[in-house]
């Protein structure tokens, strides 16, 4: 009977985590099911003017889609390709600019790092380029972590210089930068134009020519009180933002958003007075999706931006649950309440091993004594931490000496002797005997250089495609990735047809063993 009750539980567990790891938790849905947002207008030579925006189903990856009368929304204008280095993991963001330019935001492979990249529009499609046209900037600049918005202006007759307004990230924080550019395509950043008026993060720029003035409006997550709404006049020569003027933000009665949240806006169009612009703006509904509404933005200030009464496009119908994840928690739960008790029964048996040895005086009784001790000690002082957690007293202090003072040290003194036998491992392992040695040498010779500040200073002088820290990454991110992905499903292969082995009773050691 106990033999039946661990074979059907194993197999039902087995089935759940089988089945979880081959489908999806939703099928279908619309391909903006996880919400709308960062829309821009574009006409790119067509009949009438469509809408390009962000948008993902739960759990994939960003596309720039079309939203046009007449058509379905929905199709991909510009998605993520594996050929691709640069938006390898996403595209979104999307920003149109006369008369056959896109740029957008990218997310690179090397973890997901956006930048900048265009797309142009040819044989009536937008065709992304190659590589990103604005990339991070370097350790310790306001886009060391990424570019996430781009605002660029297209120089108007008399002009030479395409400039953009990129919000930069370090870290949290984003800030606006300013970069030109002769053609487009090749940019030199200039200046910071723009911080945080509260103290938060700038999360959106857009610029716009409104007679003869350049004038931007930002969205920030502000750390203090403050609309998240600012309009600024723009200096021409410097790009940078002038005193910001905070925006009113009206919304229309009865409107389901509550409360309103804004993530970004991007200027449509400008308008004559009393319009001074309208907004493509992203909003929060209640169940955390996004859509995108239009906005007018009158001339002031004070300066109001009013919504519309329904979004321009809002999240896309939700695929059919499979009904796997909507109970992954609970089983999840059964697994680590099965775990425990296997813990506890763990610990009986240690506890009549070790007794046996103490009580009978056999050789190793006082290593014996040893376990009961620590046992006991790190078992009273933990339940005494759960229970009085804020309390800074004899339990709490002797609690920290035994698991941080003795524990961990104990357990990095075993990591270290693991590393000797590792180095040995590794000497006799990458000897270069053969084609596949070499491979294995070089790989772990450059993963290793770079990891390391020497690495990077040994190809500083050669094109950053070729550098040795993004060749590292590329290994260790696509072709690794590759590598562990076809070992650990051949790992699931063997340990399913293993499992299948005792669950049909075709492997009778095991089951004498868990009898």
């Amino acid at each position: 009977m106990k033999r039946r009750i661990i074979v059907t539980v194993t197999f039902l567990a087995g089935l759940y985590y089988f089945l979880v790891f081959l489908l999806p938790p939703r099928i279908g849905g619309a391909p903006d099911s996880a919400g709308a947002y960062a829309a821009t207008a574009a006409r790119a030579g067509l009949a009438e003017p469509e809408v390009l925006y962000s948008g993902a189903r739960e759990g994939g990856t960003p596309r720039i889609l079309r939203l046009a009368p007449g058509r379905r929304p929905g199709a991909v204008a510009v998605g993520p390709s594996p050929w691709r280095r640069d938006d390898y993991r996403g595209a979104e963001r999307p920003q149109w600019v006369a008369p056959d330019r896109l740029y957008y935001i990218g997310l690179g492979w090397d973890d997901r790092t956006p930048r900048v990249c265009l797309a142009r529009w040819r044989d009536g499609a937008w065709r992304p380029e190659p590589r990103a046209v604005l990339d991070r900037g370097e350790p310790g600049t306001a886009d060391s972590s990424g570019v996430t918005w781009v605002s660029v202006l297209a120089p108007t007759a008399g002009e030479q210089l395409w400039r953009a307004w990129c919000v930069g990230r370090q870290g949290e924080t984003g800030r606006v930068g300013y970069a030109t550019s002769t053609d487009g395509v090749r940019w030199e950043r200039a200046a910071l134009a723009a911080d945080a008026p509260h103290g938060g993060s700038i999360e959106s720029v857009s610029v716009w020519r409104s007679g003869g003035t350049i004038t931007g409006v930002i969205v920030e997550r502000a750390a203090a009180a403050g609309t998240p709404l600012a309009v600024a006049a723009v200096d021409g020569a410097s790009g940078r933002l002038g005193p910001l003027s905070a925006v009113h933000l009206v919304a229309p009665s009865g409107d389901a958003l509550a409360p309103l949240q804004v993530l970004d806006a991007r200027v449509s169009e400008g308008g004559p007075a009393p319009v001074y612009a309208t907004l493509l703006v992203t909003c929060t509904r209640p169940d955390g999706r996004r859509e995108v509404r239009t906005a007018t933005l009158t001339l002031g200030p004070p300066y109001v931006a009013s919504l519309a009464p329904r979004p321009l496009r809002e999240a896309g119908n939700r695929g059919r649950s499979t009904l796997l994840n909507d109970v992954r928690g609970r089983i999840d739960d059964l697994v680590v309440v099965v775990g425990a008790f296997a813990v506890g029964l763990g610990l009986v048996s240690l506890a009549q091993v070790h007794g046996k040895r103490v009580f009978r005086r056999r050789q190793g009784w006082a290593e014996s004594s040893v376990f009961f001790v620590a046992a006991a000690a790190m078992a009273t002082t933990t339940i005494y931490t759960r229970l009085r957690p804020d309390a800074d007293d004899w339990g709490s202090r002797t609690y920290q000496m035994l698991f941080a003072g003795l524990f961990q040290p104990l357990g990095s003194s075993m990591f270290s002797l693991l590393a000797a036998y590792l180095v040995s491992a590794a000497y006799r392992a990458f000897r270069v005997r053969n084609l596949e040695s070499t491979l294995m040498a070089a790989s772990a010779a450059l993963i290793m250089l770079g990891q390391v500040p020497i690495g990077n200073l040994l190809t500083q002088w050669l094109p950053p495609p070729v550098q040795i820290p993004t060749v590292m990454a590329w290994v260790l991110f696509v072709t690794n990735n590759a590598v562990v992905r076809a070992v650990n499903f051949g790992i699931f292969v063997g340990a399913m047809a293993t499992a299948l082995r005792v669950w049909l009773s075709l492997d009778r050691a095991a089951l004498r063993d868990v009898t």
